[in-house]
């Protein structure tokens, strides 16, 4: 009778294993949902917080969480109220020299967020950010130059800026672009190497996709 408990046990213990471990994985993919459903809560709580006492780029960024439905629930109406209350202060900071605020200016201008669309007002503050090495406004006017459509098509420019951009070191996805570029020979001559150490940056930096271009270069 134990030789037959023990035979069962161990010809059903590999079965047990394998859902233990499943559910170990379930739980812990549970904790880590709910770590960062909390700290979006948290995030959010912040922007918020900063954003009613005044703060303009706080109250752009709650405006995008609510357009976007980042960590709350998509509201158009309280998205364009943020906007709104964003403006005057994202222009008296903008003008006092402030990069961020010339970036969301650009973004306002280009997709009418509490102001008439204008294309030259959004390339007027787009240049301004970028001049002043804001990384994403660098990146957004290679992009202009590339494909978006506010200035005519540059590839020299284009490369410029998003050389630039890949440069300050945690703009992913500039530096996952050069490195295709490079990858490619697209706007550079072709270099294996250089994508790689490109791809390379972007992973550190948490691309997307990054990781799957480095083992594609594997061997070559």
């Amino acid at each position: 009778m134990q030789k037959d408990w023990l035979k069962d046990l161990l010809e059903w213990s590999p079965l047990f294993l394998v859902l233990l471990a499943g559910g170990a994985l379930w739980l812990y993919s549970k904790w880590q949902l709910r770590k960062v459903d909390r700290s979006l809560k948290e995030l959010w709580g912040s922007i918020i917080r900063k954003a009613e006492s005044g703060d303009a780029y706080s109250q752009f960024q709650a405006g995008r969480m609510y357009q976007k439905g980042n960590g709350v629930s998509r509201d158009a109406v309280l998205a364009d109220e943020w906007f709104h209350k964003a403006l005057p202060g994202l222009n008296r900071e903008a003008n006092a020299g402030d990069r961020d605020a010339a970036f969301c200016l650009y973004e306002c201008f280009r997709e009418g967020l509490a102001v008439q669309k204008d294309d030259a007002k959004a390339l007027l503050w787009l240049q301004r950010a970028a001049e002043q090495e804001e990384p994403e406004a660098m990146f957004a006017l290679a992009l202009e130059y590339r494909e978006w459509g506010l200035v005519e098509k540059n590839d020299a420019l284009f490369m410029h800026w998003l050389r630039k951009a890949a440069e300050e070191g945690d703009e992913a996805d500039a530096q996952y672009l050069l490195g295709a570029c490079y990858e490619h020979g697209n706007g550079v001559p072709q270099d294996l190497n250089l994508a790689r150490e490109w791809y390379e940056r972007a992973a550190g930096s948490l691309s997307f996709g990054a990781e799957d271009a480095l083992e594609r270069l594997k061997g070559s």
